[in-house]
């Protein structure tokens, strides 16, 4: 009895599988194209993004999707010489809110919502990233990267740079709700500067990697907590402003002057990043990398 309820549980799954979603493959041939916006704004599910090496296309994407729940919708255009793609879902009919099986469906089989994202390496990229509710694993490695804007509501999500990124990056913008952001190999990132909005939740910064310019950031935190991890051939500044209440861990700092640190290497150090800091209520801590 048991091996025969399990076979009808599998059985229905594939029959409510087979209904409620389906698999789309968008891809957007490149024709010359020598820039590229990209808007992505992805509501609910897990978003997958790196890069690939055919030549032919700008993009590769795969979207699997509950059509009772989000429905993906893609637009792109080509104005003069830049391409411009927008990526956005559209969320279910509410008139048929009451409808039971809607409604059961979209709270059981939501997390089957997946998009799988592949970006060309050969022209510089601006990134617009929105997510929602759930999980981001974006892979920036062999992109070239002129901008980013990531904003993460209640998502989970790893933002990596394996290698250094072929175009320098204007500026990195992070706003993290009540999710987590963890971003790794940031000196690879070739950013000149960064700002880092952290409501609620946690972001991390990892700048391993080989840092090839100085850079600037700013980092304002409310509630949540901001870790920064550094290497300790890079020397750091800090401007605080922060209250009573909230937690600024500085290791391995000096005091120069009234809201003012420096990092113990600041003379030897041959690379620096400089940071305004203000907190709220929430902490920011900046380590040292082994």
């Amino acid at each position: 009895m048991k091996l025969k309820a399990i076979i009808y549980w599998l059985l229905l799954t594939a029959v409510l599988s087979a209904e409620d979603y389906q698999t789309e493959r968008y891809d957007i041939p490149y024709k010359g194209e020598e820039e590229l916006d990209v808007n992505v704004s992805f509501g609910l599910g897990t978003l997958d993004l790196k890069s690939h090496d055919d030549p032919k296309y700008l993009v590769h994407s795969i979207m699997t999707y509950s059509q009772r729940i989000y429905k993906p919708i893609v637009d792109y255009k080509i104005l003069g010489n830049r391409g411009r793609l927008k990526m956005s879902t559209e969320k279910y009919d509410e008139s048929n809110k009451n409808d039971k099986r809607n409604r059961k469906s979209s709270q059981v089989n939501k997390e089957l919502n997946k998009w799988h994202l592949e970006f060309s390496q050969k022209i510089p990229i601006y990134f617009a990233v929105d997510l929602g509710l759930g999980e981001g694993r974006l892979d920036f490695t062999d992109l070239r990267v002129r901008d980013l804007k990531l904003h993460c509501g209640l998502s989970d999500v790893n933002v990596i740079f394996r290698d250094k990124n072929q175009d320098n990056m204007r500026n990195m913008v992070i706003e993290t709700g009540l999710g987590s952001v963890n971003v790794k190999g940031l000196s690879y990132a070739n950013m000149e500067r960064f700002n880092v909005e952290c409501g609620l939740g946690t972001t991390e910064l990892v700048f391993d990697g080989s840092l090839s310019q100085d850079i600037r950031g700013k980092i304002e935190v409310g509630l949540g907590s901001v870790i920064i991890e550094v290497p300790d051939n890079v020397a750091v500044e800090v401007r605080s402003q922060s209250s009573f209440l909230s937690s600024l861990n500085l290791h391995g700092f000096d005091r120069i002057s009234e809201n003012l640190y420096r990092s113990g290497n600041w003379e030897t150090a041959n690379k620096r990043i400089y940071l305004e800091i203000e907190v709220g209520l929430g902490s920011v801590d900046i380590n040292w990398l082994d």
